[in-house]
C-alpha cells in the first residue's frame, strides 16, 4: 500500500520498525520521486536512489557508510550473506 503523507505522518504509522535513531516506513520519497529510500524490515542496510549529486554526498559522509551500487550489482554489503 503507498499513502501520501507528511514526515510526521508517516513516522507516526511504524510502530515496530526501528533504524538509527527513529522509525521509518519501509518505502519513502518525495512526490517528485527524484530519490528513494527502502528501509525493509529484513535488511541490515538502508538502500538510496537517487541523483549523482545526492550519492555523492552520502559517499562523502562517513556516518552514512556509504557505497556506490549499480544496477547489474548487488545491493548486499561486503561480507554479508543471504541465508
Amino acid at each position: 500500500m503507498l499513502v501520501e503523507a507528511g514526515p510526521e505522518q508517516a513516522l507516526t504509522w511504524r510502530s515496530s520498525h526501528m533504524r538509527g535513531d527513529g522509525w521509518l516506513p519501509d518505502l519513502f520519497f518525495p512526490a517528485d520521486r527524484s530519490w528513494l529510500v527502502s528501509a525493509l524490515w529484513d535488511d541490515a542496510w538502508t538502500p538510496v536512489g537517487g541523483p549523482d549529486r545526492l550519492i555523492d554526498a552520502l559517499q562523502h559522509d562517513p556516518l552514512a557508510n556509504a557505497r556506490r551500487v549499480t544496477p547489474d550489482q548487488h545491493a548486499l554489503p561486503p561480507g554479508l550473506t543471504r541465508e
